[in-house]
């Protein structure tokens, strides 16, 4: 019969092991291909109660959706939603899966059920109002924008989004204003730069236009469309340049100031396990939101994240940087 040390001793030992191998936490927590094996074992655990394998299967799809393997992400989604049906983040999910996968219809249907469970979703309205545009009904996209304003009047792509569907009616005036207003919200908002733009040269404004294009293409060079706007133009040829001077700029930036704890390239893992890569940085703060974040130093930092204040031309600049790792995977 074990001594009750012994006994004690062995809770400790299993209480330690316990908090260095939580499948659901790590689940919850994780990063990358671990995080998606953490999540298997708690789908095929006996012990697992039906409510945390349904946020197993959601949260891998989540991260199958965010790497593109999209089927497989479909069905974590539906075997989420069979174990516990209602779920609004899994509905959600699947209808950002279907939307890729061009399943409008299927997509609406999810996305309106969302709704339904969560009817004070700014971004889900923000989201359907994209499907139904994508759909060709751009009055039953500016009825789902207008309410994600009403949620959420500081919400830059609901008012970008509402532009293209004012664009879409021909209500040029009105699709103007709207990507202006998402400007005046977020400066950096690279995708507004590029709408105003082609709007501006819609309306044969060229001067206007190739100011809006440039200042996309500074902020975000994978936005090709713009680019080819300014070839149209005739304004391209300068734009390189100043565009991989930014770019260099906010390399600069990190490598002197984050690389100490951030991965900072296109590949490789932070030196610090408690530090994102940068190229993962668009999992966390979406990139037309970017700005602020840096701004402020960063609203949730790491343990050793020095304390920082950068200027608006720095923080574009490694806005320009982080962007260009997204046309470099």
């Amino acid at each position: 019969m074990r001594s009750a040390r012994t006994f004690a001793l062995g809770l400790s030992l299993a209480a330690a092991t316990a908090a260095f191998a939580d499948p659901l936490d790590d689940c919850r927590r994780g990063r990358g291909e671990a995080r998606v094996t953490a999540c298997g074992e708690v789908i095929k655990s006996n012990q697992a109660a039906a409510d945390e394998k349904a946020s197993a299967y959601r949260i891998r799809g989540d991260v199958r959706a965010a790497a593109g393997a999209l089927a497989d992400a479909a069905a974590d989604y539906s075997a989420a939603l069979k174990l516990k049906p209602g779920t609004a983040a899994a509905l959600a999910g699947r209808g950002r899966v279907r939307v890729m996968t061009g399943d409008l219809d299927g997509a609406l249907r999810d996305l309106t059920d969302a709704i339904a469970l969560t009817p004070a979703s700014a971004h889900l309205r923000i989201e359907r109002g994209h499907v139904q545009l994508a759909r060709g009904d751009a009055d039953a996209a500016i009825a789902d924008l207008n309410e994600a304003i009403r949620l959420n009047p500081t919400s830059e792509s609901a008012f970008n989004n509402r532009g293209l569907a004012y664009r879409k009616k021909g209500d040029l005036d009105t699709a103007h204003a709207d990507y202006t207003a998402a400007l005046m919200l977020n400066p950096v908002y690279a995708l507004a730069y590029a709408n105003r733009g082609y709007l501006e040269e819609a309306r044969g404004r060229k001067a206007e236009a190739i100011t809006d294009l440039r200042s996309a293409l500074l902020l975000d060079p994978s936005i090709s469309g713009a680019k080819e706007a300014l070839r149209r133009l005739s304004a391209l040829d300068t734009l390189t340049q100043e565009s991989e001077r930014r770019i260099s700029l906010g390399r600069s930036l990190v490598e002197n100031n984050c690389s100490r704890c951030h991965g900072i390239g296109a590949a490789g893992a932070s030196p610090n396990p408690k530090a994102p890569e940068f190229r993962t940085l668009h999992e966390r703060h979406p990139l037309t939101a970017l700005r602020e974040p840096l701004r402020r130093g960063i609203a949730a930092p790491h343990d050793e994240m020095p304390r920082f204040q950068l200027s608006n031309a720095d923080t574009d600049a490694i806005v320009a940087y982080i962007n260009s790792l997204q046309m470099a995977r």
